[in-house]
Order: structure tokens, then sequence, then C-alpha cells
């Protein structure tokens, strides 16, 4: 009986320990972006909101799936044979947030090439890979032993997780592509864009490694559930990259009134002369100034998009 348990229970145990500890990050994180960027459109907001909430969710049914097993029938082999219908339903959830995400990266990879052929493709894989995920997941709800389970999704699980591999590490390194070609060659702005290559290959290498280990687990093992375990954790890695990626933005440090200029970069008004005092003696020359400019790359700005805004604050010598 112990080794029975141990091999059915011991990845979904497993995975739900390790959403329990990344749900955590993921609130730390939806905490810090409503206190630090509280000013951003409401789409924008609705989606971290709702995507805080199907994670409550997931992470929610992932409990109660081991608590069905472990606890409430405690003992009873036989129930391991099934699968208890909060765990396709968690998986439900993670399909979905993967799919919001995918389209998240895809749009800033539109916002930066301007290419609407290259959004067009990678949509179309991405809706094709959750298409795979939900037929699965629908397929364990009829078929909830897991040997038929199996059986039954060998093709399709196989075919839809590598795709998923693909499909990440793709949009991963179009993302890096056009972040490359968007350096200016000055500091802060460089500085702030490797930053962002940096989440965009960390994204799309540790989502299509667990996707991997998902393919690798399945084939490798049939008589294990080692490969949930890597199913229950892939949902919660893409809202933390996608989070990640909204917290990584600075701060647009707007000035009261600015005129717009070549290439989109907005620079604040001179201040009137008037502001500054003078001494009693007149003098002919115009009091000295020290300028400094500070450019910010925000992705997704106020409306998802990319874009440079850039404020020059004056201050007297």
């Amino acid at each position: 009986m112990a080794s029975v348990v141990m091999l059915i229970m011991q990845g979904p145990l497993c995975g739900a320990l390790a959403t329990m500890l990344l749900y955590g990050v993921i609130c730390m994180q939806t905490f810090h972006y409503w206190q630090a960027y509280e000013h951003d459109r409401k789409i924008l907001k609705c989606l971290v909101a709702s995507i805080w909430i199907l994670e409550t969710v997931h992470t929610a049914l992932s409990i109660y799936s081991i608590e069905f097993y472990l606890i409430m029938h405690f003992g009873d082999v036989t129930n391991l044979e099934y699968a208890v219908w909060g765990m396709p339903a968690s998986y439900v959830i993670g399909f979905i947030i993967a799919y919001a995400v995918n389209l998240c990266f895809i749009w800033r990879i539109l916002q930066l090439s301007q290419k609407r052929w290259i959004a067009v493709c990678f949509v179309i894989l991405a809706t094709i890979r959750c298409g795979f995920g939900l037929a699965n997941c629908s397929l364990s709800f009829y078929y909830p032993m897991w040997k038929i389970f199996r059986q039954h999704v060998f093709p399709t699980m196989v075919v839809g997780w590598v795709l998923s591999a693909v499909v990440d590490s793709t949009i991963a390194f179009t993302l890096c592509l056009y972040l490359r070609k968007r350096r200016t060659g000055m500091n802060k702005t460089d500085s702030i864009l490797n930053r962002l290559l940096l989440y965009s290959v960390n994204t799309g290498a540790v989502t299509s490694f667990c996707a991997i280990l998902v393919v690798v687990m399945f084939l490798g093992l049939p008589n294990n559930l080692a490969f949930v375990g890597f199913v229950q954790v892939q949902s919660k890695l893409y809202a933390i990259s996608f989070l990640a990626s909204l917290n990584t933005r600075k701060r647009r440090e707007m000035s009261k009134e600015t005129v717009p200029v070549v290439e989109g970069v907005a620079f604040s008004l001179m201040p009137s002369f008037s502001a500054f005092k003078t001494s009693r003696q007149t003098s002919s020359h115009l009091p000295p100034m020290e300028v400094r400019k500070s450019v910010v790359m925000d992705i997704y700005a106020d409306s998802l998009d990319a874009g440079m805004d850039s404020t020059v604050h004056e201050s007297e010598c």
C-alpha cells in the first residue's frame, strides 16, 4: 500500500506544496503592483486582478485534491486510481492563465516589431496549444481512471506539451530579439532593456524546461503521476513571469508641462527665469543651468505598448 501511495501521490503532493509557495510570491507581486502602478489603465488592472483570482482558485483546488486523497479518503487505495474533479479543474485554470500570459507577451512583440503577421502566427500557435490542454482536461472528466485516461490522451498529451515548450521558447527568443534592437547606447535605457531581456529569457527557459519535464515524466514513468507536479507548477510560473515583467517598469516622472519633440521624447518646458532669485546687482549673463536627462523604457505604459518617456529635470547650480 505504501508503494502505491508513493507512486501515485508523491508527484501531486510535491506539486501542491510548490504551488502554495509560489502563490505567496504571486500575492507579494500583486500587492506591489497595486501599490506602485495605481495609475495603469483599467484593462491592465483587471487582467492582474483576474490572474490573481484564478491563481487563488487554482491553489485552493490543488489543496482540495491532496486533501481528498490523503485525508478525506485516507487508507482507501481504490480512490487513488481515479482523478478527483479538482485536479482537471485546476489544470483548466492553469491553461487559461498560460494562454492569457502568452497573449500579453505576443502583444508586446507586436508593439516592438510592428509586424502583425508575427503576432498572428504566435496567436495561432498559442491557441492550438491551449486547445490541446483543454481537450486533455476534458477527457479526464470522461475517463477519470488514470490508466484509461493515459491510453486516450497519450498522443495529444505529448504533442500539446512539446508545442508548449516550442511556443514559450520562440516567444521569448523573438521578444529578446526586438528588445536588443531598441538599445540606444544610453546607460540607463540599456540597463532597463538588459533587465527586461533577462526576465524574457528566464520566462521562456523556465516554462519550456517545465513543459519538457512533463513530457519526460509522462513517457518515462508510465505508472507514476510525477508529471502532475510539474503541470501544477507551470501555471504559477506564467503568472510570476507576467507580474515580474510589470513590476520591473520604472515609474514615469511626468512634469506638469511637456512638449513633444522628435522620436516621441517629451521634454519639460524651461522654467521662467523669474523663478530664480537674483542678486541686487544686475548681470547681463543668464544664470547657469544644469540639465539631467533620464530615459525610461516602459513596455506596457498605459496601453500595453512599447515606448520611451524621458523627462528633463532642471536645477539651479
